[in-house]
């Protein structure tokens, strides 16, 4: 007898396809009912390598044993004229027939359900027809019982069902844009990425979470990427009830095109559910598609995982602008990848990393590209202002920009943010925390935003609503230094206690990328301690921040200091000297770089003696930065040109200068309690005009 006729014989052949069909419908009734507990992919995927590896066991059973009346034999232990092989194949038919039977109807059951758009298998036909209708619950009214109304959404991180650990990126883009959809519509509260990211993998419930961010309503879904097909399962839940108001899946040919379909999709899908309206011209924005190129896509979600990863350093920059220089090159037209590349430069040049001409007409062409393609995109807007703000400091024209940008995407936390850091340039300081509040509201675990809020309250000496605003340094996130910092210069100003602020450096971590390091060596010269200050300056941190272009005179300025004050004027002019040095670049920089690099290199010019060249410097700063054109700034040149002045001789010039700082807000760190501490100042304490000034109300209380 031949292998195959014996093979026939021992139901070899109908074991093995009744095992490939009942292991394919198992992974398929396994794949739905995940989708609806929410259990991770690695589930379904083990399942499916369970059933593949249980395959050659099964065929080699078929093979080694046979069904006897008696139970299971060996094959060679049974006389074949006694085998019932033949009765046993009978019945192995039956069971694969209901099986197929079973399967097809699971295939017409997901493709037709309500409520689901599943289409099938990889090797079916393209696209899929448009989802069902949203299933909504009807039975009570949305919004009962609720204190916060269902149009306030939060959408959880998307949990990544693919095979590939390394799709995650694909799973957070898609979840980033659709956020981005929903910001576009104008009666939703949509609560951004940064404060939803926290909830990934996170054990508690909806009404936790809803509590938290103070949401009535909770998106959250998974995505599957396998092959050539994405499948998207999504479902809105209120969080008051805990009851879903719609559920679909969504299985499509993986196209960039059908990716921002779905996207478009769920998002309509969402407003249908709550009874919102959408506008003709919100449901264009949401019908636009950015790139029909799938991997000049792929490419720009690479990039944005870089660029936004968690504790942001300037070495995500250039880990993720040759994602975007690959983006625009595959697809020219891409809007948003031009708008994150001219990102990048911006901040390059902002903080004076390069400020060449080339690199300033590649920011231009890179805008200008973008506004070309859509003048409409907020993203395209929010670029330009920001150009605006960062190299022709154009703060008037930088607030029409993101006022037009606010118009279209009125729920996007980044405009509302940079709407709080214009309005504050213009001297509109209530309005600037106005903005920054609603860009807390949007995302309330934004710890730049919360910074640049208290930095601003700082700005206005709204001492108690910083310590109102933030969290007691024992329960603070380490890695939020900007505001524990700011926190404590409060405290300072609240009760003249030092101690907050030495405090902050003994329990966060530190990192060069932060303008607040300064404040490390700076409180041990308020201390009168250069020995301590010295030490932190000649520390790991500030080696790193020495060799970039504006902490190198930020370093060389406090080490000169820190000498001077130890008793050693020599070794204090060696790093006033090299401070000096630095001025042709500095002057070559931003605006930023030239007001707070400028100042030091004033006062070093001062220090050494060169009063007319320290005088012509912090004149024309004060001429370029006005009050009325820059409210942030402006008072950095004039307090300089206080202290170049008592240098220099005169007394009365550098009084009418701190008089008119001690007035203007904006000082964050110009205050009677600085002036009281600052060792710097010393040689003014014998002016009885200067010893006033140095003397806080509260000291004196």
């Amino acid at each position: 007898m031949n292998l195959f006729a014996e093979l026939k014989r021992r139901n070899v052949f109908r074991v093995g396809i009744a095992y490939l069909v009942a292991g394919w419908l198992l992974v398929q009734v396994a794949d739905v009912l995940l989708d609806v507990v929410g259990a991770p992919g690695v589930v379904l995927r083990s399942l499916a390598i369970l059933m593949a590896l249980g395959f050659i066991p099964a065929v080699i059973f078929a093979w080694v044993y046979e069904m006897t009346p008696e139970g299971v034999k060996k094959a060679s232990e049974i006389v074949q004229d006694h085998s019932i092989t033949h009765h046993t194949g009978k019945k192995l038919d039956i069971v694969t027939i209901v099986l197929v039977i079973a399967a097809v109807a699971f295939v017409v059951i997901e493709r037709y359900l309500p409520g689901r758009e599943v289409a099938a298998t990889p090797e079916s036909v393209p696209a899929i027809e448009a989802a069902a209708p949203a299933v909504v619950d009807e039975s009570e009214p949305l919004g009962t019982d609720l204190a916060l109304p269902v149009t306030s959404i939060a959408v959880l991180p998307f949990a990544n069902r693919s095979n590939q650990e390394d799709d995650l990126y694909f799973t957070d883009g898609v979840h980033d844009d659709l956020l981005t959809q929903l910001a576009k519509i104008h009666d939703l509260t949509v609560i951004s990425r940064t404060s939803v990211m926290e909830y990934r993998d996170s054990p508690k419930n909806m009404k936790e979470i809803g509590a938290e961010l103070n949401v009535g309503t909770i998106l959250e879904g998974g995505v599957q990427k396998v092959g050539d097909r994405v499948r998207i399962n999504a479902q809105l839940i209120e969080v008051a009830t805990d009851r879903h108001l719609w559920a679909e899946t969504f299985d499509r040919e993986l196209t960039a095109e059908n990716v921002f379909e779905l996207q478009s999709e769920i998002a309509r899908k969402i407003v249908a559910a709550i009874a919102v309206q959408i506008s003709p011209e919100e449901a264009r924005l949401l019908a636009e598609v950015p790139t029909q190129n799938l991997a000049a896509y792929e490419a720009y979600l690479r990039a944005r995982e870089v660029f936004y990863g968690a504790n942001y350093t300037r070495s995500q920059e250039e880990a993720a602008q040759p994602f975007l220089e690959r983006a625009v090159e595959l697809d020219p037209d891409y809007v948003d990848a031009h708008v994150l590349l001219a990102s990048i430069y911006g901040q390059k040049y902002w903080r004076s990393v390069d400020t060449s001409e080339e690199l300033l007409a590649k920011y231009r062409a890179t805008l200008d590209r973008a506004s070309t393609l859509n003048p409409d995109s907020p993203g395209a807007l929010r670029a330009q202002a920001n150009y605006h703000y960062r190299v022709e400091n154009d703060y008037a024209r930088s607030l029409e920009l993101l006022e037009q940008a606010l118009a279209v995407a009125p729920g996007n936390v980044d405009i509302h943010g940079d709407l709080g850091l214009t309005l504050r340039r213009l001297g509109r300081w209530d309005e600037s925390l106005a903005s920054l509040r609603r860009a807390l509201e949007l995302d309330p675990a934004n710890s730049f935003y919360r910074a640049i809020l208290l930095e601003t309250m700082a700005n206005m000496w709204r001492w108690q609503d910083i310590l109102d605003n933030s969290v007691p340094l024992e329960d603070a996130d380490p890695d939020q230094l900007d505001i524990q910092i700011t926190r404590a210069v409060a405290l300072l100003n609240l009760s003249g206690d030092l101690k907050p602020v030495e405090r902050v450096f003994e329990r966060m971590n530190l990192a060069a990328s932060t303008s607040y390091i300064s404040w490390s060596a700076y409180v041990h010269i308020l201390q009168r301690d250069p020995d301590r200050a010295i030490e932190v300056l000649e520390g790991p941190v500030w080696a790193e921040l020495s060799n970039q272009t504006v902490g190198k005179t930020n370093y060389l300025s406090q080490l000169a200091d820190a000498w001077r004050l130890k008793g050693d004027p020599v070794k204090a002019n060696e790093f006033y000297e090299q401070l000096i040095e630095d001025l042709d670049w500095v002057m070559d920089s931003s605006m930023q770089t030239q007001v707070y690099s400028g100042a030091a290199i004033a006062v070093a010019m001062a220090r050494l003696g060169r009063n007319e060249e320290a005088l012509e410097l912090v004149d024309w700063l004060v001429e370029q930065n006005p009050y009325e054109e820059d409210a942030l700034v402006a008072i950095t040149p004039i307090y300089t040109r206080a202290m170049v002045r008592a240098l220099s001789g005169d007394a009365d010039g550098a009084i009418a200068d701190l008089e008119t700082v001690l007035n203007m807000r904006g000082a964050f760190t110009t205050t009677a309690w600085d002036l009281h501490y600052d060792p710097n100042w010393d040689f003014m304490r014998d002016d009885p005009r200067f010893v006033e000034l140095a003397t806080p109300s509260n000291l004196i209380q």
